[in-house]
Order: C-alpha cells, then structure tokens, then sequence
C-alpha cells in the first residue's frame, strides 16, 4: 500500500512562515539592541517592517507569544550548533566539550544569552519551548557515552543515563552564571573540560 505523501507547501503558507520567521528575527534583534525589558511590539513592528496589526495576526498572544517564540528558536539554533561541533569532534571527549562550547558561547552574549539561560526562563516556565536544548544534549550525551564504553573508553560502572542528566544540569547552572556575569566562558568550559577527563576508563 503507498503512503500518502504531504503536499509542499502552497505560496502563502511559505509566504506565512517567513513571516513569522522574520518576526522571530526582530524579537532577537530587538532583545540584542534593547534588553528584554524594552522589547515592545512597537520595536518590533518597527524592526521587522511589519505592522502592529500583522504581528498580532500571527502571534494573537502578543509579546508573550513572540518571546516564546523566539526562546524556541534560540533553542533549536543551540542544538544545530551543538550537533555540528559534536559531528566534527574527533573523540568522545570532543563530543561533549562541544555541548560546553556551544552553551558557553550563547551564554556570553550580553543580551541573548542573558535572554536565553536567566530571564526567558523566569518568563516561561512550562510548555514546549522549555526544555528543547537540554533534552536534546541529554541524549547526545547518554550516547557519546554509551558508544565510549563500548569502546572501552569511559569506565564502564558510569551510569550514562544519570551522568548525561548531572552534565546538562551542571552546564546549564554555568551557563546561567556565564550569561548573569558572575563567571568567566573559559574558565567554565576549562573546568567542564576537567570535568569530562573524570569519566575515562583507569
């Protein structure tokens, strides 16, 4: 029997999804320039070019929405971030280095990353933009780990469901302090690295 097929998307649906993606693009850059404290749907009506009315149209919820919005994009971009740096890294310690480096880096943007890791979570705490990083470097992580003791390079008694969790909570708890301006990015992603040498196989 053949699987039905989903049909491309039509002109306006392409049209609409610009859209929303050009008024995401303006939240950040409003966020970037601003601060969230001055991030308006006047300022991004004017960032974008699109009218108070328009943006409404397409986030109903208003400022609320467009920031939840634009905290899921900010977590999508950290994952594709993440898996290309695990992708070019050559051993597991690389692999997961790399979920450091990438948090890190967002974190160390004054604004977005504050944005991203101090005030965006004190503004949405449930549904699914929470959480789109972390659950997706977790399991990135469990299986670095898993393939490594396969290989006989991380000991084998680490529980790498358990350990993936502690490595994510401890990153982000940085990552927090790195965006919040009471830690240093490299000292943070040195400390991490340390961290990471305790799991290899004695």
């Amino acid at each position: 029997m053949r699987s039905a097929t989903t049909a491309p998307p039509t002109l306006r649906q392409r049209r609409q999804q610009r859209t929303r993606e050009e008024l995401v693009d303006a939240v950040l850059a409003v966020i970037g320039q601003a601060g969230l404290a001055d991030t308006t749907i006047e300022r991004v009506s004017a960032e974008s070019g699109v009218s108070r009315g328009t943006v409404y149209a397409y986030f109903p919820g208003g400022r609320d929405e467009l920031l939840r919005a634009a905290y899921a994009h900010l977590g999508h971009g950290l994952v594709e971030r993440t898996r290309a740096g695990v992708s070019a890294a050559s051993d597991w310690r690389g692999r997961l280095v790399a979920h450091a480096r990438a948090m890190f880096d967002l974190a160390d943007d004054p604004r977005i990353g504050h944005f991203y890791n101090v005030s965006g979570p004190t503004l949405i705490v449930d549904g699914a933009e929470r959480g789109i990083g972390s659950g997706a470097s977790i399991l990135m992580i469990r299986e670095t780990l898993e393939a490594a003791q396969a290989a006989g390079e991380v000991d084998a008694t680490v529980d790498a469901d358990a350990v993936a969790a502690l490595l994510v909570g401890a990153l982000r708890e940085a990552a927090t302090g790195v965006a919040a301006g009471h830690r240093d990015a490299d000292r943070a992603f040195a400390a991490f690295a340390r961290l990471i040498d305790g799991l290899a196989a004695r």
